[in-house]
């Protein structure tokens, strides 16, 4: 399913970005006099990723023209050249202009002429990027320590004093492209400046109202009305430093924030599909347990609730199958109903008349390489964990009993040994155990309270929870 829903997207969004070329036309000159006859590509950014345009060959003084009868769509570009060098550059109403630059020294020669707004946009880069250097050697230097009361001082003095030439070098280059593509760049991609106290409070809830300030305005500088910013890295960067670095990583906040940004992008057909296609790619393997939630969210909510048009039906029935897949098994459902389970005697059990305050769900089969290696190591905590009021069942994935009656006499696996002749497939379903091994820790209600860790982690994780739940 990911495949598909991935692709669909490229397909969707290019055709997007490639439209409406018509128009008064487009040259623009390459000039690389240490690059005779060689092939320089042309490509057109789609959030982090370039896809190809054009290739020419430049002459045997290095120059070469892109150019066509339509406009490119507004965004920035890369002239690529032979051994993945690169420069890159804005194409917005102005579309005719030369870029200069030799091979030797590809940025520190690099050159616009007829285009102030990339001039200028190169001018900012060259200083903000003296900066960065200072920056990064001061730290390092106070990392390695051994230094002098003063020299320390010092060093922190020049650090503010560098934060200050930036916030300078950001608002002077935004007023000097006002208008421009560049400039819409630089003011969405402007670091937020959080008020130091927010009023007469304790540290504590200052803090929290620093917080609260950045989760508001983090967006201010993004214009989700200019579809141009597609053809930049300024939605996806913002997308994702705010989903994966600002939003506590719960299902519900993740969900509720998702929902906000969604409805600032609803005024541009595009930018709105690729708002939600990337929130939801984002979370459709996600990275922090319990996040899948999210996807399901995503779905349920724009893509089955017939909000998604660009969809096709094929990808929808797709994605209701998956839907329906996860719900049962989201963090905080009643685990499912297992039938047929049965012990290594063949003697039926049921899962849920299993007294204990915790159940862990060990999905294994004893021909997984994973699983040879864990399992020993997990059955070694066995003991600790029933101090911790833990139950461990055990499930082969395999209907085999032979290798799996060894398995368990050779590692003396005391806990609940449990499978299933006739009803594998549809646990495993269930559960989503395709891969082993998987496990599931429930509570005394059999609720779901963890998924999708490795054995190692159970333990840590059922004395935070004990610890939070007391």
């Amino acid at each position: 399913m990911k495949a598909i829903r991935y692709s669909f997207i490229f397909i969707s969004i290019i055709s997007f970005c490639t439209s409406g070329l018509l128009g008064q036309g487009h040259s623009l000159s390459v000039s690389v006099p240490d690059l005779p006859g060689k092939d320089v590509i042309l490509s057109h950014r789609l959030g982090m990723k370039f896809y190809t345009d054009d290739t020419v060959k430049t002459d045997e003084k290095g120059f070469a023209v892109f150019e066509g009868a339509g406009q490119l769509p507004g965004g920035m570009y890369q002239l690529v050249f032979p051994e993945k060098k690169f420069v890159e550059f804005f194409v917005d109403k102005n579309q005719s202009f030369t870029i200069s630059t030799r091979i030797s020294a590809l940025t520190d020669s690099l050159h616009f002429t007829g285009s102030t707004e990339n001039t200028r946009f190169l001018e900012w880069q060259q200083k903000y990027a003296i900066n960065r250097i200072r920056v990064t050697f001061i730290q390092t230097r106070l990392k390695q320590g051994n230094l002098s009361q003063d020299s320390t001082q010092l060093l922190n003095q020049e650090l503010k004093q560098i934060q200050t030439s930036n916030v300078n070098l950001w608002d002077s280059a935004i007023k000097d492209l006002k208008g421009t593509l560049a400039g819409k760049f630089l003011t969405g991609l402007k670091p937020l400046s959080i008020p130091e106290t927010l009023g007469n409070q304790g540290e504590k809830e200052n803090r929290a109202r620093q917080y609260q300030y950045l989760k508001d305005h983090f967006f201010d500088g993004v214009d989700f009305n200019d579809e141009r910013l597609l053809n930049t890295p300024v939605i996806d960067t913002k997308l994702d430093q705010y989903f994966k670095q600002i939003v506590p990583p719960i299902a519900d906040s993740i969900a509720k924030e998702a929902d906000r940004i969604i409805e600032k992008s609803r005024s541009g057909k595009n930018m709105y599909q690729y708002v939600v296609q990337f929130l939801f790619n984002l979370y459709s393997l996600p990275e922090i347990m319990g996040t899948d939630a999210v996807y399901v969210h995503i779905a349920e909510k724009y893509y089955l609730a017939g909000q998604t048009p660009w969809i096709d039906s094929a990808n929808l029935r797709g994605i209701g199958t998956r839907v329906n897949e996860l719900k049962p098994v989201l963090i905080g459902k009643v685990a499912p109903a297992m039938e047929g389970l049965m012990t290594p005697g063949d003697q039926p059990i049921d899962f849920k008349n299993i007294k204990s305050k915790f159940l862990i769900l060990y999905f294994w089969s004893p021909d997984c390489s994973f699983c040879k290696e864990s399992t020993p190591k997990f059955i070694a905590q066995y003991a600790d964990l029933k101090q911790m009021g833990v139950e461990i069942l055990a499930i082969n994935t395999r209907t085999d009993k032979v290798e799996w009656n060894q398995f368990i006499a050779d590692h003396n696996l005391n806990w609940i040994n449990l499978y299933s002749p006739v009803n594998i497939r549809d646990i495993i379903e269930k559960y989503q155990a395709f891969s082993t091994p998987t496990m599931y820790i429930l509570d005394a209600g059999r609720h779901i309270i963890a998924k999708s860790i490795s054995y190692d982690q159970a333990k840590p994780f059922l004395t935070r929870y004990i610890a939070d739940h007391k």
